[in-house]
């Protein structure tokens, strides 16, 4: 019965603010898609190198160590395609208001604490929305804004469960067989 109770609570099972994490998500996938061709392979490695180097905490910028800073504590533990991705998120940084940089701090941090599980569910929920018309979603989102607290909750809880993966039973060891005397 917890556990059920847990999964309701999860607010990031619902398809509204799927989109709204899978937005953030994607948006930096889609800023980082350009393809890397080498030149020649000791030109390869040696560029790869040095974007490496140049991915480390302490080389960022001052600007993107400010606009990344809720991902300062893990940013080691991000490979090498994440770091990329909340790199090109923060090009922008500058130009926002401060509300806007304190929602995206906000975002940000929401999103890092979020479990492999958890964001592919946002991603998931993302894409199907994605496939909705757009004036559906507007008109889906503003009878959404209207919901209090408690309708959400029951709204996310009425949401189909989409398995990640299937269930795969996990074969037991064989009992150990006595040897004979």
């Amino acid at each position: 019965m917890q556990s059920r109770s847990r999964q309701t609570n999860n607010p990031f099972t619902h398809p509204l603010l799927g989109l709204i994490l899978g937005v953030f998500a994607w948006s930096a996938v889609a800023q980082t898609s350009a393809p890397l061709v080498p030149k020649s392979n000791a030109a390869h490695i040696t560029s790869l190198q040095a974007k490496t180097d140049s991915l480390e905490w302490a080389h960022l910028s001052a600007t993107q160590r400010q606009a990344l800073q809720p991902l300062d504590a893990t940013w080691s533990k991000l490979s090498e395609t994440q770091k990329k991705q909340w790199i090109a998120l923060s090009t922008d940084y500058a130009d926002l208001t401060p509300s806007a940089k304190e929602r995206l701090h906000t975002r940000m941090a929401t999103w890092a604490a979020l479990t492999p599980k958890q964001r592919t569910q946002a991603r998931l929920n993302f894409s199907q929305t994605q496939a909705l018309p757009t004036e559906d979603k507007a008109e889906r989102w503003e009878i959404y804004q209207t919901l209090t607290p408690e309708q959400k909750q029951a709204l996310a809880a009425s949401a189909p469960k989409v398995p990640l993966a299937p269930q795969v039973k996990v074969p037991q060891k064989p009992a150990a067989i006595p040897a004979a005397h």
